[in-house]
């Protein structure tokens, strides 16, 4: 199973670190993980915000996107769908009249609301890849791309907003090695795919949470459970070389094996 590249890129802004008064080191004007932000996520992410509406502003993209970033929720244009108005007058003439301009006033309302949404569900979409490309650090970008609603609910980049928010203001009991620990091993074997998550994206996010635990169980791991397998035992005992590539390729097998059983 091969590994797709998901982070960097030609283009990315590369982190800016400005010290502390306490002297660590922090993120500026990035969207960054509790990690990073050597816990000032209110103020940094206030701020990394500010630089995207400021992108926005000078953009310039004629739509509510800003208010919406501001606002915390997209503007549903479905409920303020212009009325039709009726008409005030009595006379039977004039009642006729104000009809007809009313009807041009409602249609004239109606093309521009449907336009306005027509941008704004188009605006979503660029601000998202933006986000994604100008405004966050790869561990935060890495995180994102794990979630399994990341191409889809997170297509909003208000809902992304405040799913990167959500992050950035994680515990930092996560800091210490046994909750680390607990953490991948509970998300790695709870994973499920999406019930709007495309393959690709479930494999790479499959992949990216097995690299986790590889990282902390080491190779060894694999290659020990690897020897009381009944295939290891199979192999003849002096074929050196097929158990040596029989462990070497356990991992592959094993995730191979378990991709195929949770996902759709």
């Amino acid at each position: 199973m091969g590994r797709s590249s998901s982070g960097g890129g030609k283009g990315r802004v590369t982190p800016q670190k400005v010290k502390s008064s306490s002297s660590s080191t922090v993120v500026k004007h990035l969207f960054s993980t509790k990690d990073e932000n050597d816990g000032k996520a209110r103020s940094l992410y206030e701020d990394a915000k500010e630089r995207v509406i400021d992108y926005i502003q000078a953009s310039g993209m004629k739509c509510s996107m800003v208010k919406s970033i501001r606002d915390g929720k997209s503007i549903d244009f479905n409920a303020i769908v212009p009325t039709l108005n009726a008409p005030t007058q009595t006379e039977a003439v004039a009642r006729e009249t104000e009809m007809a301009q009313n009807k041009i006033l409602y249609s004239t309302k109606l093309d521009e609301n449907m336009r306005k949404s027509a941008y704004f569900e188009t605006n979503k979409r660029t601000v998202k890849s933006n986000i994604m490309f100008k405004f966050v650090t790869k561990d935060m970008d890495i995180k994102l791309r794990g979630e399994a609603d990341f191409t889809s609910t997170l297509e909003d980049p208000i809902k992304l907003l405040k799913r990167i928010e959500r992050f950035m203001k994680k515990s930092a009991d996560a800091q210490y090695d046994f909750l680390d620990f607990w953490e991948a091993n509970q998300k790695f074997f709870a994973m499920k795919q999406g019930t709007t998550e495309n393959l690709m994206h479930f494999k790479e996010r499959f992949l990216r949470q097995a690299e986790v635990l590889q990282d902390l169980y080491g190779v060894a791991w694999f290659q020990n459970f690897a020897v009381k397998t009944k295939a290891y035992a199979a192999i003849a005992s002096t074929d050196t070389a097929a158990k040596d590539k029989f462990k070497d390729d356990i991992f592959e097998a094993v995730l191979a094996t378990g991709f195929l059983c949770i996902c759709n």
